[in-house]
């Protein structure tokens, strides 16, 4: 008991002895033992109920920080695992638009299937002959003539040269029997561009960005003319 309850009940004695003076000592003792003991046993009553309440808040704390940590676990699983579904879906594409068996595939081709997923779907559909492989591509700008530029894919295949704007609209093929040379140079600070010598005239493809790409379809069309 603590110095202040104790102060606390002599007081109280104090009065009760006032209070009850013409009654039994004993019997009014023996009541506020009673009284003390019933308020001793309900505070301790509300302090296990504290306690119960507190074991239980944290019980809950932690089942729910279980239940965050295992929905993230989740979301992180099924994110990859539609991540890894996309892919599957680019590589399906990709490999009917590169020659992925030889040559693999590279970043800039990945990524430019996986942004324009329709286009190349479309390409294969309606623009490929059934028997066509694609072997490499690249984006640019063909200037077809001084008052003419079209924005497309410069497209390599198993059979030809194609070069096919965005909405399919434009299409335009070259015999590799008729491609003489392929030169690439710079177009301006960050820009580069892809000559094609076809028969007596010189095609322009410009806007290119990716220099390693240029090269990739440039080198390609050649080993290609030099088998033809």
């Amino acid at each position: 008991m603590g110095i202040y309850q104790s102060v606390c009940f002599k007081v109280e004695d104090v009065f009760v002895k006032f209070l009850t003076k013409k009654q039994d000592p004993k019997q009014i003792a023996q009541m506020v033992s009673s009284y003390r003991l019933k308020l001793v046993q309900e505070k301790d009553i509300r302090k296990k109920k504290a306690q119960q309440k507190a074991v239980e808040l944290d019980r809950q704390r932690e089942l729910k920080q279980i239940e965050v940590k295992q929905q993230a676990i989740l979301m992180e699983k099924q994110k990859e695992e539609k991540l890894q579904q996309e892919k599957q879906e680019v590589l399906a594409l990709l490999s009917k638009v590169v020659d992925v068996n030889s040559k693999d595939y590279t970043r800039y081709e990945f990524q430019t299937v996986q942004s324009n997923k329709l286009f190349f779907q479309n390409l294969i559909t309606k623009v490929f002959e059934k028997d066509e492989q694609g072997l490499t591509f690249i984006s640019c700008e063909f200037d077809k003539s001084s008052k003419s530029e079209i924005k497309g894919y410069l497209i390599v295949t198993n059979k030809r040269v194609w070069f096919v704007n965005k909405t399919l609209e434009f299409q335009q093929k070259f015999r590799f029997q008729t491609i003489k040379n392929v030169q690439w140079t710079r177009d301006g600070l960050f820009e580069k561009e892809l000559i094609i010598q076809y028969g007596v005239k010189k095609l322009e493809f410009d806007e290119i960005f990716d220099s390693k790409q240029m090269l990739r379809v440039g080198n390609l069309i050649l080993q290609k003319i030099k088998r033809t």
